[in-house]
């Protein structure tokens, strides 16, 4: 059941985030939300970890979590050549 809540959270009503600026992960984090790009303004990222009721994050998930609240945060770019 779980597994159906974080695909139909984002068709909710009260949902945050524009759908278009949502990609799905689904493993330790469920989306990373790039909030506004879809209409060319970018205002934020977001890690976003979906539970319901009183679901806890597990110890991988609360390990993300930690790293991102800590900003141990990385960009990089992985040349391919041919």
């Amino acid at each position: 059941m779980w597994q159906v809540n974080e695909k139909i959270a984002p068709i909710l009503p009260n949902f945050p985030y524009n759908y278009k600026d949502l990609v799905f992960i689904g493993k330790w984090i469920d989306y990373v939300v790039f909030d506004g790009l879809s209409t060319g303004n970018l205002r934020e990222i977001v890690f976003l970890e979906i539970k319901s009721g009183v679901a806890n994050l597990n110890r991988n998930e609360r390990m993300v979590k930690n790293c991102i609240s800590s900003w141990n945060i990385s960009y990089d770019i992985l040349r391919i050549k041919r």
